[in-house]
């Protein structure tokens, strides 16, 4: 049973260092918009170097994603796009790709590249893996409809490297292959411009004999409880079923969210590296900690759900679109000096009565409850509250040493 990569979204610096910091073993991130999180903040070819930095310090991985869908008129830029990273000094350790023509270009440019394929293509038999293989594919992101059992048979027929998504938004459409973004406001989700109108609420509207669209006489689609997000799915969350997985022999798990905030992803990573880490060190008698199931409950989310791999087939939230963190990051720990005193950036006010809660930036310690006796700003006059925007000192009463990188948090209801 091999010990599957634990691969993380990036979708700025910031949350690349921490997604190392928390556990991550590789990251997939972005550059420019050739990719479909075209509105992410996303890198440049220039910051490639110091991408791979961080990579190479905390011996990580890095996977370029270049899947859209191009058509004739955008394949000049990624036939660009592909020679800019030629040139490059360094180079990421794998193309995520999806379209044959970018995997023609791609063993054309840069032909000693690694390729991995999107679950945006579709690979749904063992034809089709065998296929891809051929075309120099070395590892494939399942579709999220593979049942556990499935994902097992294509592990099991060694064809190639698979990779299965365990957690984060789910698409109402097979694999993503979703065109009502192009056709309601011309934001073509195969070109990365996804507005996720399956997350829009709908109304019926009334026609007449003839056809005609009556404006007036619209209604609202809704039940008793006003369940009218009639395409909305349900976000997958598979740490429950995890052992199911490894056991499986999956090569990597994957987390969604390169539009998520720096604390979602540092959070979920840690949630699931102490899952895997765990089941490896106690085997079947593990059972993840609660303090890591309430972590991912107070994340922003949909309701939750097993998907297909925990044989879950009711995965629509139809009565809302999102739940609302119940975690507040109220500051971020920039230095440690002498007598545990911490300095922080803060984010939000917070006083010295709080009990707060700490997200360590250490793999391996959980989120854990602390208070501070003292603020002070950097002269060290005391202050009543920690303010937005300012840098505080701040100690606490056990003298529990913070590092850099620790989120100080306020955890809400």
């Amino acid at each position: 049973m091999i010990k599957p990569e634990l691969l993380a979204p990036a979708g700025n610096f910031e949350t690349l260092h921490a997604a190392f910091l928390h556990g991550a073993d590789a990251v997939f991130l972005g550059m420019g918009t050739l990719n479909l999180r075209a509105y992410s903040e996303n890198f440049s070819v220039d910051d490639l170097p110091e991408i791979m930095r961080i990579a190479n310090h905390h011996v990580g991985k890095v996977y370029l994603v270049l899947n859209t869908m191009p058509n004739d008129d955008q394949i000049a830029e990624v036939e660009l796009f592909l020679q800019q990273l030629k040139e490059s000094p360094v180079k990421p350790h794998a193309f995520i790709v999806s379209d044959p023509g970018v995997i023609r270009l791609c063993h054309q440019i840069i032909p000693e590249m690694e390729l991995h394929l999107s679950t945006q293509t579709g690979t749904f038999n063992a034809e089709s893996l065998k296929f891809w293989a051929e075309q120099g594919i070395s590892r494939i992101v399942l579709p999220r409809e593979f049942t556990l059992d499935q994902i097992a048979q294509s592990v099991s027929r060694e064809i190639c490297e698979i990779e299965v998504f365990v957690h984060g938004a789910m698409c109402v459409s097979v694999s993503g292959r979703c065109l009502m973004g192009a056709y309601i406001n011309g934001r073509h989700p195969n070109h990365g411009e996804c507005s996720q109108p399956c997350r829009f609420s709908y109304d019926i509207v009334a026609r007449d004999g003839a056809g005609n669209l009556m404006a007036d006489k619209g209604f609202s689609v809704e039940e008793e409880n006003g369940m009218a997000y009639i395409f909305n799915s349900k976000d997958l969350n598979t740490i429950e079923i995890l052992p199911q997985l490894i056991k499986a022999g999956v090569h990597s798990l994957k987390i969604e969210g390169r539009n998520k905030s720096v604390h979602y992803v540092s959070s979920v990573i840690k949630a699931y590296r102490a899952a895997i880490d765990g089941f490896f060190e106690q085997g079947e008698s593990f059972v993840l900690p609660k303090i890591y199931i309430d972590e991912l409950e107070q994340l922003d989310h949909r309701p939750y759900t097993t998907g297909f791999a925990g044989g879950d087939l009711a995965m629509q939230a139809v009565s809302f679109a999102k739940e609302k963190s119940k975690i507040r990051v109220v500051g971020v720990v920039k230095e440690v000096m002498a007598n545990s005193v911490a300095v922080v950036d803060v984010k939000n006010p917070f006083t010295a009565d709080e009990t707060l809660s700490i997200l360590p930036a250490n793999a391996k310690i959980a989120p854990y409850d602390l208070e501070f006796t003292e603020i002070n700003d950097l002269s060290g006059n005391p202050m009543v509250s920690a303010i937005t925007n300012r840098v505080v000192c701040v100690k606490n009463a056990h003298e529990t040493k913070l590092k850099v990188g620790d989120m100080i948090r306020r955890v809400i209801g």
